[in-house]
């Protein structure tokens, strides 16, 4: 049977036919009169090669076939009905669903341990999928599809049709090892800019905010090492004098584990905000906005 040769307002005919079994009750609760309720079931007797409705004494009864048809066509007009309405549901226990996250690599240490844990436990059947935003922006990647949300910083001036909101904010300290002898003095700007530095650059083209900092004041560091993942500069601090600038959570993380020490910034260096953006087009999805407003309540504990 071809779908496309079929009037689909009989199938809303026939539910009302089996639900009421009764021609003229049926008519009323979906606003037709008898005689297009009795034409209604001959053609769908027609169509469906069957009686599907037969008088037994003062009543009309459902054939097997009929029930059987009634089972699945009920469902799904109902499944129809409730997307016409923007009432499909998302239940995060008994979904399966993969979501593409474009992350940097800061996001990503902070927030997916976290969210790894919690959907293991409460949306087992839900899958995530984090890629690199270090080569191409996040906003480039979410309006060429690629990703279904991006977490990191964001350009000046966004697209309109992309949303976004702060999940949180991170300052820079300094990090050293525990021996540097930095840190038998009073940690002054100029003992900063006097010692080599480890840079962290995700991409090329990527800038870096210590550096602006910097030049606003008129100064300059020397930066002996660059290196494009964060995590990898805390092994380097160690074993060297090289004086790093790093996230907060990123440092403390791992301060204890290799004998490092953190201080504060010794100039004027504004916190970071890291946003989640979507694009419009996933506004009003049930499970799209499950998933932002999970990573929202993680991002407030961290």
């Amino acid at each position: 049977m071809n779908i496309n040769t079929i009037d689909l307002n009989l199938m809303i005919a026939f539910d009302a036919l089996i639900s009421h079994r009764h021609v003229t009750k049926a008519g009323v609760a979906i606003g037709r009169s008898q005689p297009a309720m009795s034409n209604a079931l001959s053609r769908l007797r027609e169509l469906f090669e069957d009686q599907l409705l037969v008088k037994s004494g003062s009543k009309m009864v459902p054939t097997p076939k009929a029930l059987q048809l009634h089972q699945h066509i009920h469902q799904t007009l109902s499944q129809f009905e409730s997307a016409l309405n923007g009432d499909v549901e998302f239940h995060p226990s008994k979904t399966k669903r993969t979501f593409t996250i474009a992350m940097v690599e800061h996001a990503a240490f902070v927030l997916m341990p976290l969210l790894n844990q919690y959907i293991s436990q409460e949306a087992p059947d839900v899958d995530i999928s984090v890629i690199s935003v270090a080569n191409v922006p996040g906003v480039q990647l979410l309006e060429s599809e690629q990703c279904e949300m991006a977490i990191g910083l964001l350009p000046m001036v966004l697209p309109p049709h992309i949303q976004s909101s702060i999940l949180y904010r991170e300052k820079f300290v300094s990090v050293m090892r525990a021996g540097h002898p930095i840190l038998k003095g009073d940690f002054t700007l100029e003992e900063y800019l006097s010692y080599r530095h480890i840079a962290v650059h995700p991409s090329q083209e990527s800038g870096s905010q210590i550096d602006d900092a910097l030049a606003k004041i008129g100064k300059q560091r020397r930066v002996a090492v660059e290196i494009s993942h964060v995590l990898l500069v805390n092994l380097m601090l160690a074993d060297s004098d090289l004086i790093a600038s790093l996230p907060e959570r990123n440092a403390r993380f791992f301060a204890p584990q290799r004998n490092l020490a953190l201080r504060e910034m010794p100039f004027k260096m504004p916190a970071f905000k890291t946003h989640l953006s979507w694009h419009q087009r996933f506004e009003d999805d049930p499970g799209h906005k499950w998933l932002r407003e999970t990573i929202g309540d993680i991002a407030k504990k961290c």
